[in-house]
Parts: C-alpha cells; structure tokens; sequence
C-alpha cells in the first residue's frame, strides 16, 4: 500500500539478586507508592532503582540502534521519505494524499527535523532513533501500572524484561533504523497503552481518572491515527479495551463526561486523516498485497525472532519468549472478569485479527510490520509472565536466555548489510556507461534512491514518465497511482523508436518486474530490436545493456 511498494542490558539475571524500587516522581516515571518496594529474587544484594533501570535500557536502545546506522544506503520506501519531506508544505498535504496511502503526519514532523538537521540518510533515521529509544521509558512506566493491576509482587523484573525486550527487539531494531513511520506508530500506541492502564488503575479506585491520563490516552491514540493508515485497527482496539472498566457499574457522570469529550476531540481531530486515508481506498484492491490464512503463522516471529535474524543463540531467545507468550495468554484467559490482562491481549492480538479480517472480506491489508505497534502489550505480558513465575531458578533462566542472546542479536542485526543494493547497482552503472549512452529506469521511482547515490553518466530516461505517474495511461499493477506500468504496445513503440538507431547501448534498470512488468513487456521489446547484454542482479533490482545491431 502507498510507499510500501514490497515487503523486505537491563540487567542480566544470571546470578540471584535483591532488588529494591525507589520511587521517582514526575512524568511517565511516577512510581507507584503502592508497589512492594523489594523484590527477593536470591542471596545476592544487587540494588537498582527504577531511575537507573530507565538510564541503562536507554542508553542501550541507543547503543543499539546507532550501530551501522551509517553503513547501509537508503532502501527504496527511505528514498520515499527523503523526497516527500523534501517537498512543500502545499504538495504534502494536497498532493501527496492523492496518491500516498498514509497520512501526511510523519512526513510534516520529519521536514521540521530535517529543516534542523539536513535531509541525509543519518539525520533522516536519527528521527525514527529518537522515538524508538523514547518508546523505552513509556513501557517501563506502562509495566509499573500494570503491576498495579495485577500484582505480581516484583514490579522491576516485569518492568525490566518488558523493557529490555523493547531495547534489543529485532523487529524494533529494523524498523527503529529506518526512516519510516513505525517508530511513531510505536510509540504513540506506547503512550495510548499507559494512559488506558493508568486510567484504569483509577477506576478501580473509584475514579473518574484524572485529566493528565485521560490525555495520554487521546494524544497517543490521536498520533497512532495520524502515522500510519492502519492506526485505525489499533485505535478500535484501544476503545473495546477501556470500554469494559469505563462502562462498568456504577457509572460515575464524571468518568462518563471525561470519556465522551476524550473520544469526541479524537474522532473530530481524526476526520482530515479518515477522509485523505478513505480517498485511497479505492486503490487498494490492485495494490501488491497478497493474503492467505497461512500468513497468520508470521505473527510467531513477529513477536520472538524474524527468520532473517534466527540464529542457534537466538533461537533459545525465541524459544523462551514463545513460552512466555503462551503463559500470559493462559493467564488472560482463565482470569475472571475484565482485566489488565485481557486488555492488553485484546490490545496485542486485536489488530492482526482485524487485518487478518479485512484482509479476507474486502482487500488485502495485513503485512507484518504494520504490526510493530503490538509489539508493546506483548513485551509487557512477557515481562509479567516472567515476574509471575514462583520459581526464582526458572525465573533466573528464563531472563537470562533472553537477554544474553538477543543482545547479540541486536548488535547483529544493527550492522546487517544492506537489503537493497542500490549503491552496487549505481557503482556498476558509473563503471560502465557512456556518456552518450542511454539509461533507461523502469519504474521511474527507482530513480530516487539512486539518484541519492550520486549523478550517474549516460542520458538518463524515466518510464512510463518521471515519478509520480500521476495522469499516464496505463496499468496500475501495485496500487499506486504515482507508478504506472507500460502496455505491451507502448514497450513496442519505446524500443522501436527511429530516433534511437544512433543510440551504441541503451542500460535498462528494473525493479521487482514481477509486479510492474510480469511479461517482460519492455526487456522483450529491446531484445526484438538489439542485442542483449549480460544480465546483472542485485535481489530484484537488474540491470542489462542492449547493443545496437
């Protein structure tokens, strides 16, 4: 859908400790005074305060995700970005809507940054770093209410492994590396997630919630909205989640209030958003997306260890965390009544189920890193199921096969190499095309990550026109009205044309021709008129020189 054009330590627990809480005041750190204040995990005394858990898993998200920051070129949807951003403020917000499938939210935040910090491919992901990193300390604030909700009577350890989690997750690490919007999604659900804890901790007390987390819950449930064009399915999931405790009996006219104006100024905030993301709607059934009930089986490794970072060490991370997940979904289901617990399963499992729904009955929808966002309740449900856990030997094991093999993980996931090639694709161009050459990108939109990577020699021709395609005739093979495909008989004309008998080698660059060019359309139509070189591939990006005969 729209730019989305493929689908590419805490503390260790390895010896007994006792940890002491210090409350901290102020913000998402406010402590809750009335938490035990110890928790008694063995013999040996090691104390560390909530301040200095936050400090640490910080710095080592930081850490993390700042490693090979620098050493992969932009891929294509991060081309995207950098040239929608560096656009005006008019074609954001009436241009790019026409034919981009999310909103123009992320890409206006992004262009106040790079106003500051330039449009390079560092300063571009250092705005999705610093909303991953920031996604840290509203998890760990999120487990504390949690814990209140339903004690497990060691607050840090929950708090700690949801956290850590959220530091070292692959998943988090890829996406928080690039500059796209689901560092934002993350985050702002994070926010939405402790505002509806912490709200309804304040029921339970006979509450109507105090403003403050009323606006956690708006805010964030508003940005979640705004960055992304499925922040709808995890905005309905957010309102069946409070329902229960805010719906329940007796009904206190202030809470009531206090919910009503909350969700009017989010529904009447949200309109703009709904009808740029429902102007696309009619795009979707030709975008790229496939669906099949199978593809629910990727939300296992969504929420332990993609297949691309599995290894024999992180395997035991996966396997560990897969059990973890069974017991909190265990624990969920046999509790008794609305709880924090069923929330934060709803909030987990709801948006898969509804993509996984309207994938199915009208088109498809679900990809596994629109998902990201869910990543959050499930990291606190892990860290719940671990504190919960009598046993302080499994509790030391379960911890401690976690930490120490996804935190090699993350590291080598950091400094992955680079899943598109663009860099070699121009590198070989530059080698070996001539200035009276021609060059010749096919869709047109590959043009922009390579143009990022330098001028390169040759006389450069975009196809069908340069991107966006917007008003070409032709057919749109991914859902995107700005890249539109050549018919058979256009590629026919393009390689006949006269005018390029003169023309020693045409270069032709193609992208993903499965999609935009399934019959090979233009490379047949050359290959009728020239002679065709040797082919080059770096994934599904080719290139292939055409020899005048």
């Amino acid at each position: 859908m729209g730019g989305d054009v493929h689908a590419p330590p805490g503390y260790t627990l390895l010896t007994k400790f006792t940890v002491r809480v210090t409350p901290i005041a102020g913000g998402f750190m406010d402590s809750a005074s009335t938490l035990p204040s110890q928790v008694s995990i063995g013999r040996l005394a090691w104390r560390i305060n909530r301040a200095q858990l936050t400090v640490g898993l910080v710095l080592l998200a930081l850490a993390v995700r700042c490693a090979g920051l620098t050493q992969r070129p932009l891929w294509l949807d991060e081309a995207f970005t950098g040239s929608f951003t560096s656009q005006s403020w008019h074609y954001l917000w009436t241009v790019l809507p026409t034919y981009e499938a999310h909103p123009p939210f992320y890409y206006s935040l992004l262009k106040l940054w790079r106003l500051a910090f330039g449009g390079e491919a560092l300063a571009l992901r250092s705005f999705s770093v610093l909303f991953s990193v920031a996604t840290i300390p509203v998890v760990i604030a999120a487990a504390f209410e949690h814990e209140r909700l339903t004690p497990s009577g060691r607050p840090l350890l929950a708090a700690g492994v949801a956290a850590f989690l959220a530091a070292c997750s692959p998943m988090l690490v890829i996406l928080g590396q690039e500059a796209r919007s689901y560092p934002l999604l993350t985050f702002a659900f994070a926010v939405a997630v402790l505002g509806l804890l912490r709200l309804m901790v304040q029921f339970r007390e006979g509450k109507p919630g105090d403003w403050p987390s009323w606006l956690l819950l708006g805010v964030g449930t508003e940005a979640t909205l705004w960055s992304h064009s499925l922040g709808l399915l995890y905005s309905l999931c957010l309102a069946v989640a409070l329902a229960p405790s805010w719906l329940k009996s007796p009904i206190a006219r202030d809470r009531l209030v206090r919910g009503l104006a909350v969700a009017s100024g989010v529904a009447l905030l949200y309109l703009p958003c709904l009808l740029l993301v429902m102007g696309r709607a009619h795009d979707w059934g030709t975008n790229w997306l496939a669906w099949e009930p199978w593809m629910l089986l990727q939300l296992f490794v969504i929420y332990s260890v993609p297949i691309e970072a599995m290894t024999v060490a992180s395997a035991v991370a996966a396997l560990a965390m897969l059990l973890l997940i069974k017991r909190g979904l265990a624990s969920a289901i046999a509790a008794r009544g609305w709880n924090a617990d069923r929330a934060l399963l709803l909030l987990w499992l709801g948006p898969p189920v509804l993509a996984a729904i309207v994938s199915t009955v009208f088109v498809p929808i679900f990809l596994a890193r629109t998902l990201v966002g869910t990543l959050v309740p499930a990291y606190l449900m892990i860290g719940a199921a671990v504190a919960r856990s009598d046993s302080q030997r499994e509790r030391t094991l379960l911890t401690a096969a976690m930490v120490i093999t996804l935190l090699v993980t993350a590291f080598q996931v950091a400094t992955r190499l680079p899943a598109e090639r663009w860099d070699l694709a121009a590198a070989y161009l530059r080698r070996n095309v001539a200035q009276q050459d021609q060059v010749w990108v096919y869709p047109s939109d590959s043009a922009i990550p390579l143009d990022r990577l330098g001028p390169r020699p040759g006389v450069q021709r975009l196809l069908p026109a340069p991107f966006p395609t917007m008003g070409v005739k032709g057919p749109i093979r991914a859902g995107w009205p700005a890249m539109v495909s050549l018919t058979p008989e256009q590629a026919r004309k393009l390689a006949e044309d006269p005018a390029l008998n003169q023309v020693r080698v045409i270069w032709l660059v193609t992208r993903q021709s499965g999609i935009f060019d399934p019959n090979n359309d233009l490379p047949n139509a050359l290959a009728r008129v020239r002679n065709p070189g040797q082919i080059l591939e770096w994934g599904y990006i080719n290139a292939r020189a055409y020899y005048r005969r």
